[in-house]
This record gives C-alpha cells, structure tokens and sequence, in this order.
C-alpha cells in the first residue's frame, strides 16, 4: 500500500498554523548541561521533533541505508571496494574524533559527520518547527512534507542531540536531533514506525512564494562561509589520504559532491611546550575564497589519477602569532584565485 500522509493541508501556511498550534508552542522541558569548563546551565528542548522533506517520497531512512540501496544499481559509480574504503573513512574518522575531542562519543562524531556529507545510520530531526518547513521547500517538486514526532519517542529508539559538543555549528543553527535508525528501524514512514514512535505526516502544496518566504532561512543555516565548523571534513579527509593513500577518481568526485568545501579556517589561541591552542572560525574572516578552484584542489590531492602532494602545502608553513586568523593551507589556496 501507497503512503498516506496523516493529514493534508491546502497550503503551506495552513499546515505551518497547525504544526505551531498543535506541536510547538508547549513549553519546553529544561534540562541541564556543563560546559568544558564545568559551568552548570539549563538548556531548553523541545517536546517535539520535526523533519521537512521536499517531495513525496515513499519512504524516509538513513543516508547509509540509501547508499546501499543505490549500489545494487548498474549506473551505480563506486566500486566494492569503493565502498569498503568509504566505510573504513567513516569508521576510523569517527573514532578520531571522538578520541580527540572531549566528551564527544562515538555516536555524536558520526552525526558531526553526518552533518558535513558523509552517510551514517542517522536520519536528521530539528526542535524548530519553522526550520523543518525550510527544508521541506528546498527542492523542486510541488509538494511538501513535515514529520513530528516526539523527542522521547520510544525507550528502543535512541534520539541524539547533535547540538551536544560546542563547536557542532550547523546542527546548532538547525536545532538538530538525530534519530538512530537501528534494532529494525528502518522506514520512518512505515505503518511499524509510524505506530511506535507516534510519527505523524502532514502535507502540503508548496508554491513559488512559499519557496522565497524560506529561502533566506534555509541559506543561514547551510551557508559554509559563516560557520567555524565547515571546513573541519575536508582538512580530516585530506589528512587521511596523507596516512592511508589516496582514493580511486570515483570516489573522490563522490566525496566531493557530498562534503561540504570550505577552508579549514583558525584562530591561534596560544602556546603551550609543543602544542598549540587553536580556535575554530568562520571562512568568513578571510579575504573570500573560491569553492570551485577548492574543489578542485582537493580533487588532486585525493585521487590517485593526479600527482599531487597535499602534504608539500605544509612545507613552509609556521605558526603566526597568537590571535592571527589562519586558514590550513591544504584547504586554502587564494594565490589560484587572488583572493
């Protein structure tokens, strides 16, 4: 049996009321958090969770179940082991971060992953309302959709707050919660799901006026030039072609269609012996960069089709002084662009 929403709306704007209505305008729930220097504060969560989708499509999982499902394609382009090396990037990425950084599991670096283009079992939710409706109009087609479900849905089902360590920007600017899709989950539109986790769907016809109110809104929250976090995958994917080898061309052009492009941009907090204390900021202190040349140069530097050495941009770097913004220069080449 054809999906069926729960309820369709005439408009966009009839389904945004009753969403507001209905879902978000509860009080929240105060929990409390720490930060890394231990101070105690109370943080604010929705009761609810919601997903916009543009279209109608007839189920929703996770970007790794897809994966796999476009590779038993023909037209398929990554290869098996391919596809082995993609999961080895993934896994040992996120054991890297998780080590390194403090009090971020193993489960919340994949979703720090899954935010800047690489496939995991998670599937994206958003405390904001409004933000849900943003991604809802984002695409082409003529039809939207938002899922709501609640934060807490089911004692089997883990929700991960991916807003968790302080310096995961986008999901922070999205409001972002992730649902695991495992222990059998794997539709979020299937009668089982629907029932278990109370997942209601609403739909709606989305109009050229709907798609201008939201553009701005969608724009700030995946714009890579203002966020201090967007350049963090490509500077560890390109460190891990340095320590393992690089990648055949497909999938370097998978990865690069996939990761968002953006330099790897610092701030030289201080030094302490051997280590130095850095900052993360936005591309946006920069003079400007150019994505497409970026693109470009980590094409070379991944793929075994070209020569080369990412590591050579290392040669004559020196730490500036403390407080100097600095970009890494294997993810920042302005001499190409006269930036």
């Amino acid at each position: 049996m054809d999906f069926q929403p729960d309820q369709r709306f005439d408009s966009l704007t009839d389904a945004f009321a009753f969403t507001l209505g209905q879902y978000a305008l509860r009080s929240n729930d105060t929990r409390w958090g720490q930060t890394d220097s231990g101070v105690i504060y109370p943080r604010e969560l929705p009761h609810f969770l919601f997903r916009g989708e543009c279209g109608n499509f007839p189920t929703t999982t996770d970007s790794a179940r897809r994966l796999e499902i476009e590779a038993m394609k023909d037209e398929f382009p990554l290869s098996p082991i391919d596809l082995i090396k993609l999961g080895k990037l993934i896994h040992d990425l996120a054991v890297k971060l998780s080590e390194r950084l403090d009090e971020l599991s193993r489960l919340n670096a994949l979703a720090l992953l899954q935010h800047y283009g690489l496939p995991t079992r998670i599937v994206d939710f958003t405390g904001n309302p409004a933000f849900a409706f943003a991604f809802a109009v984002s695409g082409t087609s003529s039809v939207g959709r938002v899922a709501v479900m609640p934060r807490e849905p089911s004692s089997t089902v883990t929700v991960v707050d991916l807003m968790a360590h302080p310096w995961a920007e986008r999901a922070q600017r999205q409001g972002g919660f992730g649902v695991v899709m495992a222990n059998g989950l794997t539709d979020l539109k299937s009668d089982q799901a629907r029932s278990h986790l109370n997942i209601r769907w609403y739909e709606f016809p989305i109009t050229s006026s709907d798609r201008d109110f939201f553009r701005e809104i969608r724009d700030q929250l995946m714009q890579p030039r203002n966020d201090p976090s967007a350049g963090f995958l490509r500077f560890h994917i390109t460190e891990y072609v340095e320590a393992f080898g690089k990648l055949s061309p497909a999938l370097t052009d998978w990865l690069l269609n996939k990761v968002v492009i953006a330099p790897y941009c610092f701030q030289v907090g201080a030094f302490e012996d051997s280590e130095v204390v850095v900052y993360h900021r936005a591309a946006a202190n920069l003079a400007g960069f150019d994505e497409r040349t970026e693109i470009e140069c980590s094409r070379r530097y991944w793929s075994i089709a070209a020569a080369d050495d990412s590591f050579e941009r290392m040669k004559n770097f020196s730490w500036p002084n403390a407080g100097t913004i600095v970009a890494d220069p294997r993810t920042y080449h302005p001499h190409l662009y006269g930036a």
